[in-house]
This record gives structure tokens, C-alpha cells and sequence, in this order.
């Protein structure tokens, strides 16, 4: 199950008071220190949202529901995201003593929201037969509910990567000029934005944005971020009348050497969230 949470700063308004102490941090994360506020503010939004997740993570799945600064929200040499639990000594789900747990973690931030979503790591075989589905807690409701079933193959992973490895994006919809389009964007891509654009401005700023963020997604869920030319990458999107307010799944297709560094098969899906699209990239084993 992959679950996601959605949170604002209206969700934690002491972030705002750079004085205000913040009790949900844990030590270590208390010594972080920022030169520009607003980095700051990112950080400790995609933080918070990140805890509350993993917190409502563990009390599903444990039944045990530990103190925020409890839950330690690290970041490996690539940037990417880790979770850690300082009651994991005796968590039976923490496999030989190992003090990450067993989830991969991906947080996005843009203009006073963040976006956090985590998937559970499993050994090969693990996905014989099951069904994916997405655990949704929005905007700090604190209710849990699957929202959407989706089948999920079994699909490989570069050894280098968790399994599986999920990557999630927020942006906010605004209008890019076309040069954008011709950094950033495959032949495929550009069509597909121009071609709505030439029928609603609107929905073709939608569509650039939405595969901007897909895009972005990909990377994270690959680890790399844009050290890799996002032209490698083609984000495919179904035609819509109106963009979807729910998880719509989208294809991902990556170019021949991608697929032979990082072998496996891709899912993807977005959705649009107030003035928000919202996109998550999921990469996952490959039947043996």
C-alpha cells in the first residue's frame, strides 16, 4: 500500500515563528541549522508531514502510534529521505536490529505545502498476486482510506535502489514559456502540451505541469534527481476533459539505458489538488 499525506503550513503555524520552539523535532533534527527562512520553513513543513505519515504509518501497521520526536526523518548522501523510529529496538518489524524502517520515503514541497508519500519495502516474491492500493490521509484529517485499487505487476530494481522505490512531486500550476517545453520536454511531451494548449491555455498549463512533476517523481524515485536529462524520461498522459481529482494512473516510459541501469517496471499517478498537481513514480520489481 502506498500512503500519502498532504499538509500546509496552516497545519503547523509555529513553523512560522522562527523563535518558537518545536517539540515534535527530535534532538538530532533540533540541531539543524538554515541561512535563508525560507529553506527553513520547506525543511521543517516536509519534515512535520513526513512524521505525521510515518506516525499514522506505524499505527496502522503496528498498532503502536510513537511520540513525533520520536520518529527521525534522515536524508542519505543523494538527498533522499529516510525514516528511523528510536522505539525500533523492540519492533518486531525491524528486521536484525537495523534502525531504518522498512519503507521508502519520498517528501516535495512547493509555496507553503508539502506533499510526503512512503511505500513498504518487500523482498523478491513478496508481490506475487497483490493488489496496490493507496492509503490517503489528507490535509491533516487523520482518518485513513483506501481510495483507489490499482493492480500492480510484479516488477526489478537496480540493486543500488530500495525495492520497490517510490518518488513523489508537488508543483504548483502556473504558465511556463515554451523554451521550458524544448529543455525539459521529449518530442512526445511537447505534442501533447501544444496541442491542448492550442485548445485551452488553461488545461495545457495543467498538462506541462503535471508532466514537469511526473517527471520529477521519476527522478526521485530513481535517486538522482537531475543529474539525469529529463528528455530520458516521457511522462504519458490519458486525455481528460477536466483534470482528476482523484489518483488517475499516468505511463512512464524511460529511454534504453535508464531501463537497463535501473531494470524494472514503472507506475505512475497523478491528481490535482486545489492549485496543486500532484504525482507519484513508482518503480518495482520484475517477475524472475
Amino acid at each position: 500500500m502506498i500512503h500519502w499525506l498532504l499538509q500546509s503550513l496552516d497545519d503547523c503555524p509555529e513553523i512560522l515563528r522562527r523563535d518558537a520552539p518545536l517539540a515534535w523535532l527530535s534532538p538530532a533534527e533540533q540541531q539543524r541549522t538554515f541561512k535563508a527562512e525560507k529553506r527553513r520553513r520547506d525543511w521543517l513543513l516536509g519534515r512535520w508531514t513526513a512524521k505525521n505519515l510515518v506516525q499514522r504509518y506505524l499505527a496502522q501497521t503496528t498498532g503502536e502510534t510513537p511520540a513525533l520526536d520520536a520518529i527521525f526523518i534522515g536524508a542519505d548522501a543523494d538527498g533522499a529521505p529516510y525514516a528511523s523510529w528510536e522505539g525500533r529496538g523492540a519492533a518486531p518489524y525491524m528486521a536484525r536490529g537495523e534502525e531504518r524502517l522498512p519503507v521508502s520515503l519520498s517528501i516535495s514541497h512547493s509555496y507553503g505545502t508539502a506533499f510526503c508519500g512512503l511505500v513498504e519495502i518487500m523482498g523478491l516474491g513478496d508481490y506475487e498476486n497483490r493488489r496496490l492500493e493507496i492509503g490517503d490521509w489528507r490535509l491533516g484529517s487523520g482518518t485513513q482510506s483506501p481510495i483507489s485499487n490499482l493492480q500492480s505487476p510484479n516488477l526489478s530494481i537496480s540493486q543500488s535502489l530500495n525495492r520497490p522505490s517510490l518518488g513523489c512531486d508537488l508543483e504548483l500550476i502556473e504558465p511556463r514559456e515554451g523554451n521550458f517545453l524544448d529543455n525539459f520536454f521529449t518530442v512526445e511531451e511537447m505534442t501533447a502540451v501544444r496541442a491542448l494548449r492550442e485548445r485551452d491555455v488553461a488545461q495545457g498549463d495543467i498538462l506541462t505541469t503535471a508532466t514537469w512533476s511526473g517527471k520529477e517523481a521519476v527522478l526521485k524515485a530513481l535517486r538522482e534527481g537531475l543529474r539525469i536529462d529529463t528528455r530520458r524520461i516521457t511522462c504519458r498522459f490519458d486525455a481528460f476533459d477536466a483534470p482528476p481529482q482523484e489518483w488517475t494512473p499516468f505511463t512512464v516510459i524511460v529511454d534504453d539505458g535508464l531501463a537497463a541501469q535501473f531494470p524494472g517496471a514503472w507506475s505512475g499517478w497523478w491528481r490535482i489538488e486545489g492549485r496543486f498537481a500532484l504525482t507519484m513514480a513508482l518503480l518495482e520489481e520484475t517477475a524472475l
